[in-house]
């Protein structure tokens, strides 16, 4: 059974909102289904240097976290995707303000 590695503290806001978006790919991941839903290849493809493995505790995580939602359509092949929640929406604002910071910072 999966186990989050870091727990989520519930004392501190700030604290707790950083946990849930921290890690290695979770901002590539969110900043991506916030433009449109994805199959687990489709997100491998635009992360290459990322294991399969590694995005798939992150992705566990974030439907933990309730950011993103993971949907298996009954089909053959089978088809999973994945697309952001309406908690995970109210990230956009927070990812385009960092995204300026950024541009400050680098250069």
């Amino acid at each position: 059974m999966y186990q989050r590695k870091t727990p989520v503290k519930d004392d501190c806001s700030i604290e707790k909102a950083l946990n849930v978006i921290s890690g290695k790919w979770k901002p590539a991941i969110l900043s991506h289904l916030l433009k449109t839903n994805l199959r687990l290849k489709d997100i491998q493809k635009g992360l290459p240097e990322a294991s399969k493995r590694a995005l798939t505790h992150q992705l566990r995580e974030m439907i933990e976290d309730r950011l993103i939602e993971k949907k298996d359509f009954n089909q053959f092949p089978k088809k999973t995707e994945y697309s952001i929640t309406p908690l995970g929406i109210e990230l956009a604002p927070v990812f385009k303000e960092l995204s300026k910071f950024g541009d400050k910072i680098i250069g």
